[in-house]
């Protein structure tokens, strides 16, 4: 007997309904027959006979909005409001559930302009929008938006395309300090008008520094130069202006910038710089409460909101995770999908006001969306019997909804002809002004740009990873032994020199990167990086999930905090509570925050674990972090002197 049907077998008799003829009927109906669909037709007949007898674990009450999801299982329209969307919408599920059909309905229902990214050609169909293929798209990144200092874009250009990139901080300033020199070659803090340059331009001026050989130095000139090489050879196009199409008009209109067919970086890169740039156009205009103005649909969430480059950098969010907070002040609603929500960064489950439970595969990413939900184990349980079209749909604080989404019926095909045909006259409205030059831009760079520079040879792609064998063998030991010291990792080789080469050709790869834990003999670890992850789970059958959270240094001494309460006879737990390490003591609970920075987040899970009436600890690596979360405890109205406060060496005298 299968587990469904034991669990069907045990609703039924908990409830007092096995007698029922019906019941008995559908109970061998599922029994007997292999068929999933039949299974869950009659769970769902179980359950709704089992209503009179047990209270209904959802809200029933009706809703009012404008914006029309569907119904829910008692026929009653299912509205979400604009204000509600302007505080951003999660949908999660697997391929097939129905977050598309969600997102055509979305686009019917508002009645605000929208941008869409689409990756996969899934919303040219629909009516009465703009469509930008990448091809048809010209934009100018380092053209600051209207109103906003050359200098502070330069600050924010440098965050966003180090991120989409996965640059580290050496290499990122590095681009700060040429955006910076172009901006003054172009005399743009003096007079902020065109011609503006290019990334093309920004290539040529990294390509010409005279490098003096330092090696840092020459690293991060390098490592710029590789990304920027590539992404003008791959979309040259797109950035081949001096001011691109005016992003002011397109935020009057509904767009779909298709960017099927450009590598990932550039994707990643286009989309986080089109929000930060919108952001950024918005804060300038102090464009503040005016509601919904204007809406993203972005699916495949976690290639912005990636938890794993959110975990890289212990100290602090990235720039995109703290601009989805920032951005519903300005009225840009969010809505975001993705099939696997483990993936996706806290800051957006926690950042995301309405959330959408569709059918999940997988026990993993299922799980990870009734915690961000906080559904009762019996809403759990009904939600895993979902089916394609259905949702459990969650609105601020109010309680989750079973909600049957309205189907959207759509034109089957729009091939690339067809698109064209439709669309040329749009496209040929559109105005931008070509790449030009100043005199002395020219002088100092490239003479006779196009005749003097010589084209390169397409390289090869640099997300490719190729490692020896003994870099396979050292990647495979930092998966399985995460917080091993690097010296440790070395006597595993033949020679300290064997295992140190390995362990370079895994950072010149970018598959790894290098950090040294401070107060504890100064060992070094070894800590994936996003593009190690994704190499290992394509090309090899090793796990990279991994407990904790943030970079390899705050989950290294989360585990020695839980391993030394463990040998004092507590039992500790990491992530329990929402707290870097739970310790239960009986009758007290101690919750145990690491701060490698003095960051606003960790007064809010100290806000929390002092709500539960924990005991709270704050392990910080030095006492400056302690003075500044104190303070910012004394601005927040808490008293510090409710926390204990814990230097990271203390626990080295276990």
């Amino acid at each position: 007997m299968s587990r469904r049907i034991e669990n069907l077998l045990s609703v039924a008799k908990q409830n007092g309904i096995l007698d029922d003829p019906e019941v008995r009927k559908l109970v061998l109906a599922a029994g007997l027959s292999g068929n999933k669909s039949v299974q869950r037709s009659a769970v769902k007949a179980v359950l709704g006979k089992s209503v009179r007898h047990w209270k209904y674990p959802f809200d029933q009450e009706a809703t009012f909005g404008e914006i029309r999801v569907g119904e829910n299982f008692q026929q009653s329209l299912f509205c979400l409001s604009q204000e509600d969307l302007s505080k951003h919408l999660l949908a999660v599920g697997q391929s097939g559930s129905g977050k598309t059909t969600l997102f055509y309905s979305l686009m019917d229902e508002i009645d605000r302009p929208f941008w869409a990214f689409d990756l996969k050609q899934d919303y040219r169909h629909v009516e009465d929008i703009l469509v930008l293929p990448w091809t048809e798209f010209r934009f100018n990144p380092l053209k600051p938006p209207e109103n906003v200092p050359p200098r502070r874009w330069a600050q924010v250009f440098a965050e966003v395309f180090g991120h989409a990139t996965a640059l580290l901080s050496g290499s990122k300033n590095y681009l700060m300090k040429k955006i910076i020199e172009l901006y003054r070659l172009y005399n743009l803090f003096n007079r902020n008008s065109p011609p503006f340059p290019s990334l093309h331009e920004l290539e040529l001026l990294v390509k010409k520094d005279g490098i003096n050989f330092v090696r840092k130095q020459a690293d991060y000139r390098d490592t710029l130069l590789n990304r920027l090489e590539s992404m003008n050879l791959v979309a040259g196009t797109v950035f081949d202006c001096s001011q691109g199409y005016s992003v002011e008009e397109l935020l009057q209109e509904d767009v779909v910038f298709e960017f099927d067919g450009l590598s990932r970086d550039v994707q990643n890169f286009l989309m986080e710089i089109l929000f930060a740039y919108v952001y950024e156009y918005r804060l300038a205009q102090n464009q503040r409460g005016e509601g919904l103005n204007h809406v993203f649909f972005l699916d495949e969430g976690k290639r912005i909101f990636s938890v794993y480059k959110e975990r890289q950098d212990a100290s602090g969010i990235p720039e995109i995770d703290e601009l989805t907070a920032k951005m519903r002040e300005f009225g840009e609603g969010l809505v975001v999908a993705d099939q696997e929500a483990s993936k996706l960064t806290d800051s957006i489950k926690a950042n995301t006001y309405t959330k959408v439970l569709l059918p999940t595969a997988g026990r993993k990413q299922f799980q990870a969306m009734t915690e961000a939900m906080n559904l009762s184990e019996r809403q759990a349980e009904f939600a895993q019997e979902l089916d394609t079209g259905e949702a459990i749909i969650q609105v601020g604080s109010r309680g989750p909804v079973p909600v049957k989404l309205t189907n959207y019926q759509l034109e089957k095909e729009v091939t690339d002809r067809k698109l064209e045909k439709r669309q040329r006259n749009r496209w040929e409205q559109l105005s931008y002004e070509p790449r030009k030059t100043t005199q002395s831009f020219d002088d100092k760079i490239a003479p006779g740009r196009s005749e003097e520079v010589p084209d390169r040879e397409i390289p090869e792609d640099p997300t490719e990873v190729d490692l020896s064998n003994e870099a396979d063998r050292l990647l495979k030991d930092v998966i399985e032994n995460p917080f091993k010291p690097l010296t440790d990792r070395y006597q595993e080789f033949s020679s300290s020199y064997k295992g140190n080469k390995a362990k370079n050709k895994l950072v010149d790869q970018g598959v790894v990167i290098e950090r040294k834990v401070k107060n504890s003999e100064n060992r070094k670890l070894l800590q994936l990086t996003e593009k190690g992850r994704d190499h290992v789970e394509q090309n090899t059958d090793l796990d990279p999930e991994h407990e904790g959270r943030g970079g390899i240094v705050h989950r290294y001494w989360q585990q020695f905090i839980r391993d030394a309460f463990e040998e004092a006879g507590w039992h500790a737990f990491l992530e329990k509570f929402d707290a870097d390490v739970y310790v239960n003591m009986g009758n007290t609970e101690l919750a145990v925050e690491v701060a490698m920075g003095d960051n606003p987040r960790e007064i809010k899970h100290v806000e929390k674990h002092l709500e539960k009436d924990f005991i709270v600890w704050i392990a910080s690596r030095n006492k400056e972090i302690q003075e500044g979360l104190k303070q910012r405890m004394q601005e927040q109205g808490l008293n510090p002197d409710q926390v204990v406060f814990r230097l990271l060496r203390e626990f080295l005298n276990r």
